[in-house]
């Protein structure tokens, strides 16, 4: 694993390397080709990260030109990312999971941006086995620490942040006009929050008009194109970027001359998109307050204390979950050979059957039929269970798995696993 974080990585940097679903549609096919292994990319408003399943050996500096040439950026200007190896890798995978790495420790969103990654698994046309169980552990941790833990109770959202920070500036929202810039998840989750606090004046500016109406309605707000975007600039008091454009929808030499129309009234900007969908120079524009994701922190922290006592109950948890992921891991070392052995039993039974074919009557050859899979299946139990029970339980000697092959002339036989 390979991650770039809010722990580890400047937002600058985090704008650089995010990911968009197509960047992930052309970045996978291109290194699965030239090293072989398995991949999948979490890209958040908070992380980009890297996870592979093959060559041990793998370092960054062997990916590194793949992410600079699919994000058309100098690899020169691409920081060092966190790694992490084998138990650790999935521990971190879990963890993040569990909302342990979040910004807002115990939030909810990133567990459903967890599943949207193993959907892409799932969709891309070489398959990956094992990252797709291992993003399976990895969602059911999350939402063992969710259902058994108080991790998650009363968490303070990115949403909810901006919220608390914005009414730190301004009070009230009862008469002021809030901007949703985007109308995904995070969008609505903002506006519940500004809801709740009493405001009343909603507007949406999205690309989609069908999913910017439907928002717009949801809060009996008005909807207007992403081309009004100033527009909105005028009127907002307040605005909450989370889309998923690549670029600044918000530059300073355009807000410059808005911002004098409108007399220098406070406009509060929040980016919470990622990368950032507003200019960070808009910051040193006269009247305009400017946070991003990275600004939210100290109110989230706020919020943490009544949660932290959770954190170890979450730990035994994913320290749980780690011990059956690497169970599950090992049952891949004998899975050729419970395969291989499974077709030497079928092929033996099928050419017994075969040479009384004509010599006995349908219902005789029925009945064999019917025996031999119930002979062949119980013959087969106890070898199969001793070498998966063997690798669960991490007992497996050196030499059963080549001696099962011998006995048996499993070398001729291909596993199609």
């Amino acid at each position: 694993m390979f991650s770039f974080s809010h722990q580890n990585t400047p937002i600058k940097f985090r704008d650089l390397i995010s990911f968009s679903p197509n960047d992930v549609d052309i970045f996978v096919p291109d290194v699965r080709r030239a090293i072989g292994a398995e991949i999948a990319i979490l890209s958040t408003c908070n992380r980009t990260e890297f996870y592979f399943y093959g060559d041990p050996n793998l370092a960054w500096g062997g990916v590194k030109d793949f992410v600079s040439g699919t994000k058309q950026i100098d690899a020169s200007q691409i920081p060092t990312p966190r790694g992490e190896l084998g138990r650790d890798a999935a521990r971190h995978l879990f963890r993040v999971a569990s909302s342990m790495e979040s910004v807002a420790l115990g939030e909810d969103q990133i567990l459903v941006q967890v599943k949207d990654v193993h959907r892409q698994i799932l969709g891309h046309t070489s398959k990956s086995p094992v990252l797709d169980r291992l993003y399976q552990f990895a969602i059911r941790t999350g939402k063992r620490v969710r259902t058994e833990t108080s991790l998650c109770e009363g968490a303070v959202s990115i949403s909810s942040a901006s919220v608390t920070l914005a009414k730190r500036i301004f009070g009230s929202f009862e008469k002021l006009e809030i901007a949703l810039v985007g109308a995904g998840e995070t969008c609505e989750s903002a506006a519940e929050h500004f809801k709740a606090n009493h405001a009343n004046r909603f507007v949406v500016v999205n690309r989609g008009e069908e999913r910017g109406n439907a928002l717009a309605e949801k809060y009996q707000g008005t909807y207007r194109p992403l081309n009004e975007l100033l527009n909105s600039c005028r009127t907002a008091d307040v605005m909450v970027f989370a889309t998923g454009a690549t670029e600044h929808l918000l530059k300073a030499k355009d807000l410059k001359p808005i911002m004098k129309q409108r007399g220098y009234r406070p406009l509060f900007l929040i980016d919470i998109s990622n990368p950032r969908n507003i200019d960070p120079e808009i910051a040193k524009v006269s009247g305009v307050y400017l946070y991003n994701i990275d600004d939210l922190q100290e109110v989230i922290r706020d919020n943490l204390t009544s949660r932290q006592a959770e954190i170890p109950k979450a730990e035994i948890i994913i320290e749980s979950m780690l011990d059956e992921w690497e169970a599950w891991l090992r049952t891949i070392r004998v899975r050729p050979t419970i395969a291989n052995l499974a077709q030497f039993f079928e092929t033996l039974r099928k050419q017994e059957l075969a040479s009384l074919e004509n010599k006995i009557s349908e219902s005789e050859m029925d009945l064999l039929e019917q025996f031999s899979k119930k002979l062949t299946k119980k013959m087969l139990h106890n070898p199969i269970q001793y070498l998966r029970d063997s690798v669960e339980e991490n007992s497996l000697k050196p030499g059963d798995v080549e001696l099962v092959s011998r006995l048996f002339d499993l070398q001729k036989y291909d596993s199609h696993e």
